[in-house]
C-alpha cells in the first residue's frame, strides 16, 4: 500500500481480550481518538479518547482499516489501557474523556520487593522480560542479549517498569511497543526503519524545522564507585566541547557505574564520555503514516534540511480522515571520539 497516495479509510476501537489479546467487541460511540508516542518517558506511549455515554475501564486497540484501488490493508495504531478521567453533560448526553495509559502502566504503579537485585552475569535483556512478564498484561518479545557485568541493586520505591529501564540502559537495549501492545526488548536499532529521499519526499507535508544545543555535553565523566574515582576526560582540541576549546569542565557524575562485558571502570568512563558526547539535532515535520516506525526506530533521509540517520524522539499520531503523524526526529553527530 502507498501511503502518500489518497486512500479511503475507517476507524474502529476494539476491546481487548486480556487472556487471548485478540480484538473482541467493538466500541460503538467513540468521538475522537489521539495517541503521543515518545521515548522521552519510562511508559513510551499515552492517547486519549472522547466518547459519548458510559465507559468501561480496560484496555482497547484503536485500528486504522485503509483502501486503495481494491488493496485492503488493517493498522493497529496503539493499544492502550483506558480509563475514564471526566467529562460532562450536554442536554442530557454524556460526553466521557477517556485516557489510554501504556500497556506498560502496571509496572509504573508497582514496586520492587526490598533487597531486588539483577545479579551479575545475568543475561539482562531475560532479566527484564521476567520482571515485566510477572507485572503487565501485554505479551512480551525478547530479541537479542547482553550480560551484566556487576549487579543493579534496585532501591526500595523503585517501580518494576524503573528497574527494567535501568537494567536496559547498562546493555544500550530498548522497549518499543507496536500497535498490538506487544511490548519488544530489543537492542537500539541501528538500521533504518523508513527511508525518505526523492523518491520518497511526498512523505512530508509541511517544513521542516530544526534545532541543536551544545551547552549541557560534558567534557569529563567522573565515575564514584566506593572510595574509588575514575575519571574520563575529553582534552582533544579538534573537538568543539573539549576542556581546550570551551575553556571549563562540564562534569556528569555517576555514582551508580553499570560496566558490561567485562570492562574496567576506566573503560566503563572512557565510553560513557563519548557515549554522552553527541549532539542531537532535533528536526520536526508532518508526514503520512508508515508502518513499524516507533520511538527510538532509525529514520534514514537524504534530503534537504532532513539528511543522515535519525532517531525518533516522539509522534503525534492524528486519527482522522486517514492517519498522519507529526513527528519529531534526531541527528546524532559525534563531538568526540
Amino acid at each position: 500500500m502507498d501511503w502518500t497516495k489518497s486512500y479511503s479509510s475507517e476507524w474502529r476501537i476494539f476491546r481487548v481480550n486480556r487472556r487471548t489479546w485478540a480484538d473482541a467487541e467493538k466500541l460503538s460511540n467513540v468521538i475522537s481518538a489521539g495517541v503521543t508516542k515518545t521515548n522521552d518517558g519510562d511508559m513510551i506511549e499515552s492517547g486519549s479518547m472522547e466518547i459519548t455515554g458510559d465507559f468501561e475501564p480496560d484496555y482497547y486497540r484503536i485500528v486504522l482499516t485503509a483502501e486503495q484501488s481494491g488493496e485492503v490493508e488493517r493498522v493497529d495504531v496503539a493499544t492502550l489501557l483506558f480509563t475514564e478521567s471526566g467529562g460532562a453533560f450536554n442536554y442530557g448526553v454524556n460526553t466521557t474523556e477517556v485516557n489510554g495509559h501504556s500497556v506498560l502502566y502496571p509496572a509504573s504503579v508497582k514496586s520492587v520487593v526490598t533487597g531486588e537485585y539483577a545479579p551479575a552475569g545475568v543475561n539482562g535483556a531475560e532479566y527484564a522480560e521476567k520482571l515485566l512478564s510477572e507485572t503487565i498484561n501485554a505479551p512480551v518479545q525478547v530479541e537479542g542479549s547482553f550480560v551484566l557485568n556487576e549487579a543493579i541493586v534496585h532501591e526500595l520505591g523503585t517501580s518494576i517498569l524503573g528497574a527494567v529501564w535501568a537494567v536496559l540502559d547498562a546493555g544500550k537495549f530498548v522497549l518499543q511497543i507496536d500497535g498490538r501492545g506487544v511490548v519488544h526488548i530489543r537492542p537500539k536499532p541501528t538500521e533504518p526503519a523508513l527511508v525518505i529521499d526523492t523518491s520518497s519526499q511526498g512523505w512530508l507535508m509541511n517544513d521542516i524545522t530544526y534545532t541543536a544545543d551544545i551547552s549541557d555535553i560534558p567534557n569529563r565523566y567522573i565515575v564514584i564507585d566506593g572510595v574509588s574515582i575514575t575519571v574520563a576526560e575529553n582534552n582533544d582540541p579538534t573537538s568543539i566541547v573539549s576542556t581546550l576549546s570551551r575553556g571549563y569542565y562540564v562534569d556528569s557524575v555517576d555514582t551508580s557505574p553499570t560496566p558490561i562485558n567485562g570492562e574496567t571502570y576506566s573503560a566503563y568512563a572512557d565510553r560513557m564520555l563519548k557515549d554522552l558526547s553527541v549532539l542531537k539535532e532535533e528536526r520536526s515535520y508532518t508526514r503520512e503514516y508508515a508502518p513499524n516506525v516507533y520511538p527510538y526506530s532509525v529514520i534514514r533521509a537524504t534530503i534537504d534540511g532532513l539528511a543522515g540517520d535519525m532517531e525518533v524522539q516522539s509522534q503525534e499520531i492524528s486519527c482522522g480522515n486517514g492517519i498522519t503523524v507529526a513527528e519529531k526526529v534526531a541527528r546524532e553527530v559525534k563531538l568526540y571520539e
